[in-house]
């Protein structure tokens, strides 16, 4: 168990600030547009806010991904739907693309006017393809483990966010699935999808939409699995046990 007393950070002097900050509405995606992904890659594609109901809307359908001299056709499966504004749809390439190639996916044929959160100012969301696919699954090098927690009161809200540092081996980008559930009676299991930047993940909410609902010093256990781009799954770990974060000062 974290101690209580890191935990209960009001403040994280570090901490990104887009986890302070509320994103708006629109669309993120993952692997971040720009990246260089595998030619077997799959996409994730979150609605935040208004644009939640739209994104859930696609499963079923599909969607296109295009280069010079090459289209692919994407399906949309079911993701994972978050408590707080937000929801993941799977995007499944339906052949391996070409390898060296930049595409674009054709979002606005099915969300038209949607705001690209993470696009690095760009209209559409594009990646470069690598020289050939993603075959081996990644391996934990560390296990996931939470290293911090902050708690922050912004202009539109509170902002509650836990740290995991973990480490894997594996050249694709790469995601968590996190099943949260408290360790006594109280919120129903959460289950929601959580990207990997720089060997590390944050679960909980920003002040107007989040992957997770933290309560103010609640214990939850946490049950983690990691794919890579790929869709390939790591080894299973044990379970992460943590409090959220929560303001005691006027305890003291």
């Amino acid at each position: 168990m974290v101690p209580r007393i890191l935990l209960s950070l009001v403040a994280l002097l570090f901490a990104p600030a887009a986890a302070a900050q509320c994103l708006g509405d629109g669309v993120q995606l993952f692997p971040t547009p720009g990246a260089i992904v595998p030619i077997n890659s799959r996409f994730l594609l979150e609605g935040v806010g208004t644009a939640r109901e739209p994104v859930i809307g696609l499963v079923g359908k599909k969607l296109r991904l295009v280069t010079e001299g090459h289209e692919a056709e994407v399906k949309v499966l079911k993701g994972w739907e978050s408590s707080l504004g937000r929801a993941t749809v799977v995007l499944k390439v339906s052949a391996p693309l070409e390898p060296d190639k930049r595409y674009t996916l054709k979002l606005d044929e099915m969300l038209p006017g949607v705001a690209l959160l993470n696009g690095r100012g760009a209209l559409l969301p594009e990646w470069r393809t690598g020289k050939g696919a993603d075959t081996q699954p990644p391996r934990w090098q560390k296990r996931p483990a939470v290293s911090e927690g902050f708690l922050r009161s912004t202009p539109q809200g509170t902002a509650r966010f836990v740290r995991l540092n973990l480490s894997l081996r594996e050249e694709s980008p790469s995601y968590l699935v996190v099943k949260l559930e408290p360790r006594r009676a109280g919120p129903s299991v959460q289950q929601y999808v959580v990207p990997i930047v720089n060997n590390t993940a944050f679960i909980g909410h920003e002040a107007c939409s989040g992957t997770f609902a933290l309560e103010d010093g609640r214990s939850y256990r946490a049950r983690i699995e990691a794919f890579d781009a790929a869709g390939h799954h790591a080894p299973a770990v044990p379970p992460v046990d943590f409090e959220a974060p929560a303001d005691y000062s006027a305890q003291q």
